[in-house]
């Protein structure tokens, strides 16, 4: 049985797969109006000197003043933002970190993982946009609401001392959607996909204290559809981006790795010491990554019926205006520690997976045949970059970085609009 899995498993791309592009050489400064770099999962930096956000800030310095960068959740891994509490640097503090590993954040530690982010867009002229994923909400806790607001309170605070422009949204734990101009030819459409997930306390039309346009689910998607419609009227091309994929080949996806058959512990990451991932159970990865692929009870698996349920609903929101020509372009994510991204028949014209902001969290990823790009690689992580082009084109690269290339260097590339459109 775990032969024919083995064998039935699929590749991991940790060399990138890559279709035939469309693309062109890369445009000169003159020529670009506006550039979004889109980055997740980046909250559990390298304290040597994470290389994802010593590339980042390299791109960031190339145009500040016309660039955008967007940090889509996972911000502080593993318990999102606690409160100051009166440990905070004594031996208890220490012992806690050791003895319940990822399982216990300190403030002093959650602080130091945002201000690794903010340094990389730390420039005189650039803007960042922290969206909140699962693990900024302490998914395994029950006060998820205040770390969300805890950790915007911070970004805010820093907001005050850095040159770049920062803030987290939507603001106030709210679900969102929330409307950001980029440059002249594009718009992000901000949502925090984990309101829809979160079980916990969260805002309600009972409970609304940071005044949320939207607390139920049915306001998220009509106001969605809207928000969709009036960047159509404006002729901007609409960017949504959130934390949870709604297409992925990585775990989240049910992806399973061939080396997970034998030592299925390696599911678990962090959670668990290093050396229980290599303790082999035959069988018992195979009945785990079977369930994880096709019924998980977790919500932040794609399998399970909270997560199919929610990318049922943005999916049918996001198709709903295509009839009317305002389909969005481009719904980016992160959630997997991967890079992905996909042609779509429904909603988004394309769908983007950016997760690989901290190079130690890579997990293997997969492919199928609407896959454009897929890589995950500890030695070779990166992020993507769109350029809008100033006569309407609008191009997307994958930036990796490497020992030898620290600084990043596109490895592939595509027009998502190949054409500029035509003279009003």
């Amino acid at each position: 049985m775990v032969l024919v899995s083995l064998a039935t498993a699929g590749c991991a791309y940790t060399q990138p797969f890559m279709v035939a592009t469309l693309t062109s050489a890369p445009p000169t400064p003159a020529a670009i109006d506006h550039r979004l770099l889109l980055i997740g999962d980046a909250g559990d930096p390298d304290p040597d000197g994470e290389p994802t956000l010593y590339a980042l800030e390299k791109q960031v310095q190339l145009l500040p003043t016309r660039t955008t960068v967007v940090f889509l959740g996972d911000n502080v891994y593993e318990t999102g933002m606690p409160e100051p509490t009166p440990i905070e640097g004594t031996v208890t503090e220490e012992v806690l970190d050791e003895a319940l590993l990822n399982m216990f954040a300190s403030r002093r530690d959650s602080e130091r993982r945002v201000k690794a982010q903010v340094k990389a867009v730390d420039v005189r002229g650039a803007r960042a946009i922290f969206v909140p994923g699962n693990h900024d909400w302490d998914q395994f806790g029950i006060g998820g609401w205040e770390r969300v607001r805890q950790l915007e309170r911070y970004v805010d605070q820093l907001a005050g001392v850095v040159a770049s422009r920062l803030e987290l949204l939507p603001k106030g734990g709210c679900p969102g959607p929330v409307t950001v101009d980029i440059g002249q030819h594009a718009r992000l459409i901000v949502l925090d996909t984990q309101w829809l997930l979160e079980v916990g306390e969260k805002p309600s039309p009972e409970n609304n204290p940071t005044g949320c346009g939207q607390t139920t689910e049915d306001q998220v998607m009509t106001a969605l559809v809207a928000a969709l419609e009036e960047s159509a009227r404006a002729k901007r091309a609409a960017i949504v981006v959130a934390h949870h994929p709604l297409r992925s080949h990585g775990p989240h996806g049910g992806f399973v790795s061939p080396r997970v058959h034998l030592f299925p512990l390696v599911m678990f990451g962090s959670y668990v010491p290093v050396v229980a991932h290599w303790i082999p159970i035959p069988g018992l990865g195979t009945i785990m990554g079977a369930a994880r692929a096709w019924f998980s009870p977790n919500p932040q698996d794609m399998s399970s019926a909270a997560n199919q349920h929610m990318r049922s609903r943005l999916l049918r929101a996001m198709d709903e205006p295509a009839a009317d020509g305002a389909a969005p372009l481009l719904y980016a994510a992160g959630h997997e520690h991967s890079l992905q991204v996909f042609k779509s028949a429904h909603g988004p014209r394309y769908l983007v997976v950016s997760g690989l902001g901290s190079h130690a969290k890579a997990l293997p990823v997969g492919r199928d045949r609407d896959s454009l790009f897929a890589h995950s690689n500890a030695e070779q992580p990166g992020f993507v970059k769109i350029d809008f082009l100033r006569d309407g084109r609008v191009r997307l690269a994958i930036v990796e970085c490497s020992a030898e290339m620290p600084d990043g260097v596109e490895v592939w590339a595509h027009l998502l609009v190949d054409k500029a459109p035509p003279a009003t």
